[in-house]
């Protein structure tokens, strides 16, 4: 199966947006930057943030797709099945290892 590859600004984009929210139902507060104080945030603000970097080109409603699904392909067929944390699959991992040369 193929699928687009999420960039590395998708990935920004996907990560902004939660941790907007993460800050906004935690603590009621949005920080624009490490630099700026927090400023309360109210479920109005809130629904106008989320407009406007859903909509924003680009914007988020496409990149999730590629973040969540390109990453949960990549669990399923190169992740060890029984492991917590992310670790090659057995089978990949002997092949790497096996073929981990120094060039000549």
């Amino acid at each position: 199966m193929k699928m687009a590859k999420a960039s590395k600004d998708d990935i920004k984009r996907v990560a902004a947006l939660f941790n907007l929210l993460e800050e906004v139902l935690e603590c009621g507060t949005y920080t624009a930057d490490q630099e700026s104080e927090p400023v309360p945030v109210t479920l109005i603000d809130l629904t106008a943030m989320l407009q406007r970097q859903w909509e924003a080109r680009p914007g988020v409603a496409s990149a999730w797709r590629r973040v969540v699904f390109g990453c949960d392909m990549l669990i399923d067929n190169c992740c060890d099945p029984d492991s917590d944390t992310l670790e090659w699959r057995p089978e990949v991992a002997e092949f790497i290892e096996a073929n981990d040369r120094p060039p000549e």
